[in-house]
């Protein structure tokens, strides 16, 4: 299934209102879809800099959105 599918079958009301950034929406509907992911794979996936996604993750994170187990990110 490809991202783009995956978000069209997005239920609405799953984002959450507090992500404002396109970026943060793509990376969390992402990692929403696919369950799990690594920066690479989500590199691979969103065609996004490793130093954007860092930064997008550290964000989401820290409003507790997002969840590091190891190498993989996952939403929480």
């Amino acid at each position: 299934m490809s991202l783009a599918t995956s978000v069209q079958e997005t239920r609405t009301g799953s984002l959450p209102e507090s992500i404002e950034s396109p970026t943060a929406k793509l990376v969390y509907l992402a990692l929403d879809a696919n369950g799990t992911a690594t920066v690479d794979e989500l590199r691979e996936t969103l065609d996004l800099q490793k130093l954007v996604l860092f930064e997008t993750l550290g964000t989401l994170e820290s409003k507790g959105l997002v969840a590091a187990d190891g190498r993989y990110y996952l939403t929480t």
